[in-house]
């Protein structure tokens, strides 16, 4: 009776040793309280990489979104920049369209009234009316018609045919001075004054 009742305490023991202990991958053998703690490692082990990949994942993604705004902001500079370019340069172009046209009108004007470089070169001339040794040169075209009537006002001015002249271009030449009334250097003078050049 002692030995069976041994022998169950013994088996009773290896009992509670088999239900307390679990057998690992490597053959040995841990105990169930060892378990719990090794999966309450593991899961803490799981929640601290989750929440470290959290972390990292977070601030790449902030670095990915930092960079693409200042992509953003560098393309909306770019943007404003060639916008601005873009109309300086229409700005500079219509005007030198409009000075264009300017000229052609004129052109057309003064082959339509052929008195009109008369009149501008009349006007020319009284302002240096007191200037010695005035010269008066026309093109071919205008010469005739101007001589004659710059000699009804002054017969003292010398007007003389300049082939290099356009019809209603006028230079005026005194021992003081020298007035260009060409028709493009005036409207040359004005684009310079629009441009600032």
């Amino acid at each position: 009776m002692v030995t069976s009742m041994s022998s169950r305490i013994i088996r009773g023991a290896d009992r509670t040793k088999t239900k307390s202990q679990v057998k690992t991958s490597d053959g040995g053998e841990v105990g169930l309280l060892g378990q719990d703690y090794m999966m309450s490692v593991e899961k803490q082990a799981f929640e601290q990489g989750y929440r470290e990949g959290e972390k990292i994942g977070k601030q790449m993604g902030e670095k990915m979104m930092e960079t693409v705004i200042k992509r953003y902001e560098n393309s909306i500079v770019e943007l404003a920049q060639s916008h601005k370019s873009l109309v300086a340069e229409m700005e500079e172009n219509t005007v030198r369209m409009a000075l264009e046209i300017s000229r052609k009108i004129v052109q057309r004007e003064l082959t339509i009234d052929l008195d009109l470089v008369t009149a501008l070169a009349a006007v020319a001339l009284k302002r240096v009316q007191t200037h010695e040794s005035i010269t008066l040169r026309v093109s071919r075209h205008d010469c005739p018609r101007v001589r004659a009537a710059v000699a009804a006002v002054n017969a003292a001015v010398q007007v003389k045919d300049d082939a290099s002249l356009e019809r209603g271009d006028f230079v005026v030449d005194t021992a003081q001075t020298h007035l260009d009334g060409r028709i493009s250097r005036q409207i040359d003078t004005i684009g310079k004054a629009l441009f600032d050049e």
